[in-house]
């Protein structure tokens, strides 16, 4: 009797010494993929000045394309609400719709980018109320475009785009910059 249950033990010790080894887990990778560069135009803004109640906002253009990138006159823009809704604003060619700024006064002209340039324009308006009973006009985003008709790129300035009851703003035109251009995506 002993042997038979050393024999049954033994079978059971062989049996579970015998059973199906388990896998060993897959290995896991972790990849981390950047976001793929932008190719061709690139819009950026700069830091608000916001002196005396007017209001100065640089738009960049990079050209982060392989060929080059040819624009005219004034970039096409417009004042976005919190929720990305276009607001009613006047958008005027020319900085001196708003306000004469010297060095923002030039006429339009043909600037030709190469790979790794920019070009820059100035997005002018003053947070004025003249009349108390006309509520005032108040902006979260910009939609620019190098050009009317070309695809919008929504950015965000640093600070409100708080027009107080003009309802307008002015856009100087496209002039070449010696800065290099950023071609990385505004984060």
């Amino acid at each position: 009797m002993k042997l038979r249950h050393l024999f049954l033990l033994g079978t059971g010790v062989l049996l579970v010494g015998c059973s199906a080894p388990t896998p060993p887990p897959e290995p896991t990778t972790t990849t981390t993929t950047k976001p793929e560069p932008p190719h061709g135009p690139l819009i950026s803004l700069g830091v608000t000045d916001a002196a005396s109640g007017l209001r100065a906002v640089p738009i960049r253009l990079a050209n982060c394309g392989s060929a080059p990138l040819t624009v005219t006159g004034y970039p096409a823009l417009r004042v976005l609400d919190e929720d990305h809704k276009p607001i009613e604003v006047d958008v005027r060619d020319g900085a001196d719709a708003v306000a004469l700024v010297p060095n923002l006064e030039h006429p339009p002209t043909t600037v030709t980018l190469a790979p790794g340039q920019q070009a820059e324009a100035t997005v002018l308006w003053k947070n004025t109320v003249t009349d108390a009973t006309v509520v005032a006009t108040s902006g979260t985003y910009f939609d620019v475009a190098p050009a009317s008709g070309q695809p919008w790129q929504t950015r965000k300035p640093d600070g409100p785009i708080d027009l107080g009851n003009t309802g307008k703003v002015g856009v100087s035109p496209w002039a070449a910059s010696p800065d290099k251009g950023n071609c990385q995506p505004p984060g």
